[in-house]
């Protein structure tokens, strides 16, 4: 591995984290939302194509099925959400806020630590760049 290739791992930890981030402010976002199936992003290690197994990637991005009944006002928009059934019950995402955030803050201190990844890197570069001139 060239000393390049720590930028392009960091860059995909910077990119994976991202995707994660944008699924936990969706799931924030739509927690009260009848119907909304929640969204869990999956890692890999390497690259997409397989050809490198440095760095990370996004495997994919699940739906979750999780939901948790509701009573609502019968009658209401969100008495058929979810089920397409006016019961009086409302199909809401099993959502649990304290777990989401844990999730948020350990994804955004990932991203950090891959900036501060690069900045070393950067920074290793800068000093033997120095040194050889």
């Amino acid at each position: 591995m060239s000393i390049y290739g720590a930028f392009d791992i960091s860059g995909s930890g910077l990119q994976a984290q991202r995707v994660r981030m944008d699924a936990i402010s969706a799931n924030l976002a739509n927690q009260e939302t009848p119907g909304y199936r929640m969204v869990q992003v999956n890692f890999a290690s390497g690259n997409a194509s397989g050809t490198d197994p440095l760095g990370v990637h996004v495997a994919s991005i699940d739906r979750l099925d999780d939901f948790v009944p509701e009573l609502v006002p019968l009658g209401s928009p969100k008495d058929l959400a979810g089920d397409g059934v006016a019961d009086g019950m409302a199909q809401m995402p099993a959502f649990d806020y304290t777990v989401a955030m844990a999730n948020g803050i350990e994804a955004l201190r990932a991203y950090e630590a891959n900036i501060q990844a690069l900045e070393t890197t950067r920074s290793m570069i800068d000093s033997a760049i120095r040194v050889l001139a």
